[in-house]
């Protein structure tokens, strides 16, 4: 199962003048509101534009913008529990930002600082000290920068940027303690101080005109001597043009995946807040080209750019050692600089199934026939005869010697199974042998196995009984989806996930960070962490008329933010881990382009309805 496949831990590399500046010293939680509903207020102003013709009067213009906020770090989440001893360690792999970048000490008097139920604090004896936050990639990754004036990183039109128009820091305490903005040379581009009152608490909000701050590093805050701070959360107030519930979704989900992504090596980290290079994910590259193809075909991304970056992705992929012309599951960059299999880990044929057909769709999106032709080829090269029993059961792959078959086989009904099928289908001169099992039901009732087919078939919405099986899969799938959707409701019914509609089951972290992975489903109880990309995917390609009021639910939840979606959130609302994982985000993007528009110019599904090798694959299913 592609869900299933454990992920390593690994520990990571460890004077200026603004317009209008205003600061809230009454408190940003309103009385008796929860911390999910403080997380989840949402501001909404209307932005009017004189405009003049010649020889007119003024014409006055109206474009409606929404307000967000985005947490750098909510130390609740961040940095949770008690650890009462001076500067706590941090553990890179559990204590990073919910941008998907690091955090660590600064000044003199570390030995002031602790951390106490969610909160960092400061004692009032000592010499200065305070906290950075990375804006952008890994504190050591100088070159990774945070544009204010472009949260998501397209470019484009100004209209279509979202920017940073405040700064915000909960906090509460005495004594002068400073936020500050500052550059890769550390060079502070903005500061504000604050004077705490005791036993007060407050959200402290800053203006800011990002396009006179160019381009930032680091967000700090700085107690100074004498300053006895709790500082629960660092973060932005983000405004963006209004636009439909599904177009901002999949813009935040594609941000959220090319976070994750290293243009340079031309591969997709597992996760954001690991260097490029230690742990990549080959079926994440995949879906990271086909994101960006789709997004560069809207007009969102540019168009070159995007090319030149699938054409890296292709040449870092095929360029692989393989076994028996499958890819790795998982990738390192080796002594000599290319990509190789990570210890530990498989050659998978779902991986490389993933990765194919989202690379030649990608391709035949933007009309690169080098990529094309290099994918075709690569497929042709495929032996699923060693892959194979002498029952037709394909198995999972190799393991990291490349020749020793992996025990599991592709049995169950499913999205994953039918990606592996499709792509020995596509082999040329070669006779299908695989079969897998009937029944319409994907294991453990996961949402994500259900519906990753349809990340790159739209037959797989067909009414008619496929040929493999003789399985309706709409009806399919509609029964999990329901289920899933019924399943916070019977289980945890009291819950403000049940209140909102939430739900979904799935692969993905088992809770906070470190708490380590599973594969979560509807056909078994007591599963409390819900994971975020399940929803989007049933509701994008199950739902779909459901998926607008789904999207503004996990608004009205506090989980819709500016850099996407969460892992995962408990059925109570109040935590959530914050980990960019690019295989999610694959699924959120891809999963949110097709709600947003199939049926109505899906340029991911007008590429698989006329690409050759897609059709070919399909009709393991469908004849016609």
């Amino acid at each position: 199962m592609l869900g299933l496949h454990p992920r390593p831990k690994y520990l990571a590399p460890n004077s200026i003048s603004v317009l209008k500046e205003q600061s809230l010293h009454a408190n940003a939680v309103p009385p008796g509101a929860t911390r999910r509903e403080a997380r989840g207020r949402h501001w909404r102003s209307l932005l009017f534009i004189g405009a003049f013709s010649l020889g007119s009067a003024a014409l006055a213009l109206a474009a409606e913008t929404e307000v967000s906020w985005q947490p750098v770090t909510d130390y609740s989440i961040s940095f949770p529990g008690d650890r009462p001893n001076s500067a706590p360690p941090i553990n890179p792999f559990e204590n990073f930002t919910h941008l998907g970048t690091d955090f660590g000490w600064m000044g003199p008097g570390q030995a002031r600082i602790d951390a106490h139920s969610g909160s960092i604090r400061t004692k009032a004896e000592g010499e200065w000290t305070g906290t950075w936050h990375s804006l952008a990639g890994l504190a050591l990754e100088e070159g990774r920068m945070f544009d204010p004036d472009d949260v998501l990183g397209f470019g484009g039109p100004e209209a279509d940027r979202a920017r940073v128009i405040a700064v915000t820091v909960d906090v509460r305490g005495s004594g002068q303690l400073r936020v500050e903005l500052a550059d890769s040379a550390k060079v502070v581009r903005w500061a504000k101080p604050i004077t705490l009152v005791p036993g007060e608490r407050s959200r402290h909000r800053f203006e800011i005109k990002p396009g006179e701050l160019g381009l930032l590093k680091y967000v700090n805050w700085v107690a100074e001597p004498g300053c006895a701070a709790e500082v629960s959360s660092v973060g932005f107030e983000v405004e963006r043009r209004k636009m439909s519930p599904e177009e901002w979704l999949f813009r935040i989900s594609l941000g959220k995946l090319r976070r994750c992504h290293d243009p340079a090596s031309g591969l997709t980290r597992d996760r954001a807040h690991t260097p490029a290079g230690v742990f990549d994910s080959i079926s994440s590259s995949g879906l990271h080209a086909l994101a960006t193809a789709a997004a560069a075909q809207e007009g969102i991304l540019d168009r070159e750019a995007a090319a030149a970056e699938i054409r890296r992705t292709a040449q870092a992929m095929l360029g692989m050692q393989k076994a028996a012309g499958f890819l790795p599951h998982f990738a390192r960059r080796g002594p000599d600089g290319r990509a190789e299999v990570h210890p530990g880990t498989e050659y998978s044929t779902i991986d490389t199934s993933i990765a194919f057909h989202a690379l030649r769709l990608a391709s035949d999106i933007l009309d690169l026939q080098d990529v094309s032709g290099a994918v075709a080829q690569a497929v042709a090269d495929l032996n699923f005869d060693q892959v194979t029993d002498s029952e037709g059961w394909i198995g999972h792959g190799f393991t990291q010697d490349g020749t020793t078959p992996l025990a599991g086989k592709w049995r169950d009904w499913g999205g994953e199974t039918a990606l592996v099928l499709t792509l020995e289908a596509m082999v040329p001169g070669r006779e299908p042998r695989g079969h897998m099992q009937t029944g319409g039901r994907v294991f453990r009732g996961a949402a994500f196995i259900a519906e990753i087919q349809s990340l790159f078939y739209p037959d797989f919405d067909s009414t008619v009984p496929d040929l493999m099986t003789g399985t309706v899969w709409p009806a399919a799938r509609r029964d999990l989806y329901e289920r899933q959707a019924r399943y916070v409701v019977d289980q945890w019914p009291d819950s403000a996930a049940a209140r909102l509609g939430l739900f979904g089951l799935s692969g993905g972290e088992a809770g906070m960070p470190g708490a380590g992975y599973t594969a979560s489903g509807a056909d078994l109880p007591g599963f409390r962490w819900l994971h975020p990309h399940a929803m989007v995917m049933e509701l994008a390609m199950t739902g779909r008329a459901d998926l607008a009021t789904g999207i503004k639910n996990l608004d009205r939840g506090g989980l819709l933010f500016p850099y996407g979606l969460p892992e995962n959130m408990e059925v109570g609302l109040v935590l959530h881990n914050p980990m960019q994982g690019s295989l999610n985000a694959g699924f959120e993007a891809i999963s949110a382009y097709h709600g947003w528009k199939r049926g109505d110019n899906d340029v991911i599904d007008e590429a698989s309805r006329h690409d050759p090798m897609l059709r070919t694959g399909i009709r393991r299913f469908w004849a016609d």
